[in-house]
């Protein structure tokens, strides 16, 4: 018989072998099974809404405004109740939002109390990271706030970093929740305030 032809440079790699296939769909698998658990700070909402009851004394009324397909308005009326931490039996505030795809604006005021809050969320470094700014002031002063943070993850985790001023006294923190199964995540939280 005559020998085989010899190898050229340019030929192509043999194909997987059936070992191989599995072993990448295993990965993929593996990969897809363990769901990003979200953010830190929402790991104990379904937990919240289990055991606390949504309930208040008196009327309360939430007038809706879509003013255009990225912002709406809000009234809120809180009349005869108790529940506010103030002891005053009825609150008033107005807020707006200006939401697109990359982002969100808002800011609540209560004139009565003399109080804005507002916060900003953006998407950062491409998309990689969500970068968020609350701020929070008064006619009192003593509550002011303002909290930067940080959100970034990958597929199968979240983590956070804060630095801020609340209630006079420098904040720094950061959180980590990792996604284990689907069905089981771990997380843990920082803070050092100065």
């Amino acid at each position: 018989p005559p020998p085989p032809p010899p190898a050229s440079v340019d030929a192509p790699p043999p194909p997987p072998s059936e070992s191989q296939d599995a072993q990448i769909a295993d990965a993929a698998k593996a990969v897809s099974s363990v769901p990003n658990p979200g953010p830190y700070e929402h790991a104990s909402m379904d937990a919240k809404r289990l055991v606390s009851l949504d309930t208040h004394d008196g009327v309360r009324v939430d007038i809706n405004k879509q003013l255009s397909p990225y912002m709406p308005v809000v009234h809120s009326f809180w009349l005869g109740t108790a529940m506010l931490p103030d002891g005053r039996n009825k609150s008033y505030s107005f807020l707006a939002q200006v939401a697109d795809e990359a982002g969100l604006l808002m800011a609540r005021v209560d004139p009565e109390r003399g109080s804005m809050d507002g916060r900003i969320h953006r998407a950062v470094l491409g998309g990689l990271a969500m970068a968020k700014v609350q701020v929070g002031v008064s006619s009192e002063g003593q509550n002011d706030q303002l909290l930067g943070e940080l959100d970034f993850g990958g597929n199968t985790w979240t983590g956070n970093l804060k630095y801020g001023s609340m209630g006079g006294g420098i904040v720094f923190g950061c959180n980590y929740f990792q996604g284990i199964t689907d069905r089981l995540s771990v997380g843990g939280e920082g803070m050092y305030v100065a």
